[in-house]
């Protein structure tokens, strides 16, 4: 038995409680999306990360047999304690020159979202004026 008795007209709290929930679904959806999207690219730039220090490592002991092999070269002229040295004093400077210039980069003053700082402030500016 099918009830044929037309329905009522849907008020307008239930019209609006249907969008809020709507709204609320369509929030959820995206922020669900955005935190699977930002999962899936993070564990790209982690398998990136370990690759990288992975080469690094590889590099640094490559680095390491050539500067032997430059102070066994040096050696051939001068006693081998003097190459060793002459070629470690070198490495130590410019290591030394690497890390100052990375300690540079490093200052809080670089970690700073400047343009976020300034879109929050014109934001505060706006709903002041606007209250």
């Amino acid at each position: 038995m099918t009830n044929t008795e037309p329905r009522p007209a849907p008020s307008l709290g239930d019209i609006a409680g249907g969008l809020a929930g709507d709204v609320q679904d369509l929030v959820r959806g995206e922020l669900a999306l955005a935190r699977a999207e930002f999962d899936q690219k993070l564990h790209g730039l982690l398998g990136g990360a370990v690759s990288l220090v992975g080469g690094a490592l590889v590099a640094f002991a490559g680095l390491v047999v050539l500067l032997e092999g430059g102070a066994a070269v040096l050696a051939r002229w001068i006693p081998a304690w003097a190459a060793l040295l002459i070629v470690g004093l070198v490495i130590v400077l410019v290591g030394g020159l690497i890390a100052r210039a990375g300690l540079t980069r490093l200052s809080l003053k670089n970690l700073t979202p400047d343009r976020t700082t300034a879109n929050l402030k014109k934001d505060g500016r706006i709903l002041k004026e606007h209250l």
